[in-house]
């Protein structure tokens, strides 16, 4: 069952002159499966970036169709759109964007308090999160006291403690180390094998990727190719597809 569609998807940007117009997504068309882990890649301006933005509402100005669930995101005003972000997204950032006057506690609780749950609500789901996340040392700790890793899963946390319907993720290894990102894709791995939450996430590295269970790959705003990880599948063998249909779509290393 899909629970986000994307029909006939087109993004122009304004170039240089009144009528140079740069096309980022060309007619697109794209759908992810409720409890799906989906990575999104492609060269540098291919419009990954471009497709993510609107996918989770932050990006308005387009031509198509994008549905989340029973909600068209095209027809929605913007108060209505910062709301289903807020109640049925979920966002991971590259830079984390935790908050350095909060300590790590408060930050991943601040959807519940925007949300104005109440305190027993809010307490058992800080429970389960500190646990899951393995935080609870830290939880008094202020962001820039901890490692990048921490940092990450805390606001991993904070993007799926309200039970959000989808999870965006923009180049959440980015700014890691080997270890830390490995930590951090078992962690995403792990909440959509074992709590089944949907997640895309627009990725240049093919380690990250090779955690999914689809990569969908862009060139020039329309989607050229996409592979599945069989079910059961060792992640070395589906590192090593992914790398080959990166050669495949074509595209310098460095744009990766």
């Amino acid at each position: 069952m899909s629970i986000l569609t994307v029909q006939n998807l087109v993004k122009q940007y304004k170039g240089k002159g009144k009528n140079n117009l740069f096309p980022a997504l060309n007619g697109l068309n794209f759908t992810v499966d409720c409890g799906e882990f989906v990575a999104v890649m492609g060269p540098s301006g291919s419009g990954k970036t471009t497709l993510l933005n609107i996918l989770s509402g932050i990006d308005t100005e387009y031509s198509g169709s994008v549905q989340l669930d029973d909600c068209s995101l095209s027809s929605m005003k913007k108060d209505q759109l910062a709301l289903l972000r807020r109640q049925r997204m979920g966002f991971i950032f590259q830079d984390y964007n935790l908050l350095d006057s909060l300590n790590m506690r408060d930050n991943i609780m601040l959807p519940l308090v925007l949300d104005e749950l109440e305190p027993e609500e809010i307490e058992a789901k800080m429970a389960d999160m500190l646990t899951l996340f393995e935080l609870a040392e830290v939880q008094d700790k202020y962001p820039y006291t901890v490692s990048g890793g921490q940092q990450q899963r805390a606001a991993i946390a904070r993007a799926i403690i309200n039970g959000p319907e989808i999870v965006f993720a923009d180049e959440p290894t980015g700014n890691l180390d080997s270890k830390s990102a490995g930590t951090v894709m078992r962690t995403l791995a792990g909440l959509n094998r074992d709590r089944q939450v949907t997640i895309v996430m627009v990725t240049h590295d093919p380690f990250a990727a090779s955690y999914c269970s689809r990569v969908v790959f862009i060139k020039d705003g329309e989607i050229g190719l996409e592979i599945s990880r069989e079910q059961g599948a060792a992640r070395k063998t589906f590192f090593g597809t992914i790398l080959d249909s990166l050669a495949f779509i074509g595209g310098g290393e460095d744009d990766f």
